[in-house]
């Protein structure tokens, strides 16, 4: 009986032994499991970090071009007279073209159609172009009075605010435009009627969230621009026959970022 027993307990420590655990004989003949110190792995064996490298693709951000410095205006194409005898005299000048677009926030601002491929990250982004005209008067002032180079303010005789009759305006015609969802072009900013006024706007939620990299895949819009004024009629200078320099308003262009998204 004491023979059977050693072998049985000798076959239990063999088969526990592979799962580090020690079997040990009780009184009611039960094998039970004690813990065992944890064993140090071999050398070579450590902890085994999961690591990934990935570039981030450009964000999307707003460029604009177009701004005008200085406003140059001359006799309007279809004037009749190229000097002031007397009647209205038309005055226009054709700006460059407003342009807004996207593209990467490291490069490719240069180009509004080959854009670098970028993205908003779901945080896309809209932009506003305004402009405002100081005001509705034009200063006049006679040139080489004397032969010899001397001015002379002729405001008093020249000088006009632009009106109805003699409107003051940044025209404004929408042209190649693209993204998401709608642009808005306009209307015209006539100084008399209203000195504040947009040039062009797209909101946050229609600007293209992820726009293809293919080239012209960006939020794009072209705004074509001209202004126009005339001197009225009925004017007399008090220097006839000199060159007559008008200096009328300033328009200035203010540009903003909508991120008011719904």
């Amino acid at each position: 009986m004491n023979r059977n027993t050693r072998k049985g307990l000798g076959a239990i420590l063999a088969g526990v032994g592979m799962t580090t655990l020690l079997g040990v004989m009780s009184g009611t003949g039960i094998v039970r499991a004690v813990d065992v110190d944890t064993q140090t792995p071999p050398s070579g064996f450590d902890d085994a970090p999961t690591e990934a490298e990935v570039t981030m693709k450009e964000r999307c951000i707003w460029y604009v071009d177009g701004v005008p410095a200085t406003i140059t205006l001359i006799a309007d194409a279809l004037e009749d007279d190229t000097v002031y005898d007397g009647d209205q005299f038309s005055l226009s000048t054709t700006l460059e073209d407003y342009v807004a677009w996207t593209s990467g926030n490291t490069s490719g601002g240069d180009d509004a159609d080959a854009h670098a491929p970028c993205t908003f990250f779901g945080e896309q982004t809209g932009i506003a172009v305004d402009g405002e005209w100081s005001g509705t008067a034009f200063s006049a002032e006679a040139q080489n009075i004397n032969d010899a180079g001397a001015e002379a303010d002729d405001s008093l005789n020249m000088g006009f605010s632009a009106d109805v009759t003699d409107p003051l305006a940044l025209n404004l015609t929408q042209g190649t435009c693209r993204a998401f969802g709608t642009w808005l072009v306009g209307p015209n900013i006539t100084a008399h009627t209203e000195l504040t006024g947009s040039v062009l706007t797209l909101v946050a939620d229609d600007a293209t969230e992820r726009p293809d990299n293919a080239a012209g895949s960006n939020d794009k819009c072209n705004a074509l621009a001209s202004v126009t004024a005339s001197i009225p009629a009925g004017k007399t200078p008090l220097y006839a026959g000199k060159s007559y320099k008008f200096t009328g308003p300033t328009f200035t262009t203010e540009i903003s970022i909508d991120s008011a998204r719904s």
